[in-house]
């Protein structure tokens, strides 16, 4: 079957050339985790702008820690999700790329919603 379309090492090999090195799942994972960052640092300040606003916390569990703790509480519980992420991933080298998305999809979704209540607020 080797040269058809459907089985051709070659084109296959020619697909990982192309992508370059976003084809190296080391690289996307990377840049999945500086998203992971980035979105956490967006999602506790664009909070605490909304707070500061006048607007409320959506989530019930936080919005109660946030108001015995204050914004610290929020950092505090990203910081511990995402170290037990950490941990996860050192257990389980083979799903890092799998685990940083399932922290980078929801919070950087977060972050666009934060981001129109403030515009719109």
């Amino acid at each position: 079957m080797r040269g058809t379309p459907l089985a051709s090492t070659d084109r296959l090999r020619g697909i990982g050339e192309l992508l370059g090195r976003a084809a190296d799942g080391r690289h996307v994972e990377r840049a999945l985790w500086l998203v992971v960052a980035a979105s956490v640092a967006l999602d506790v300040y664009t909070t605490w702008l909304g707070l500061s606003m006048g607007l409320a916390e959506g989530n019930p569990v936080m919005r109660r820690a946030i108001g015995g703790l204050g914004i610290a509480a929020l950092g505090a519980a990203k910081l511990l999700v995402v170290c037990g992420a950490g941990a996860l991933r050192a257990l389980r080298p083979r799903y890092g790329t799998a685990i940083a998305l399932g922290l980078a999809l929801p919070w950087t979704a977060t972050v666009l919603v934060n981001s129109v209540a403030l515009a719109t607020a």
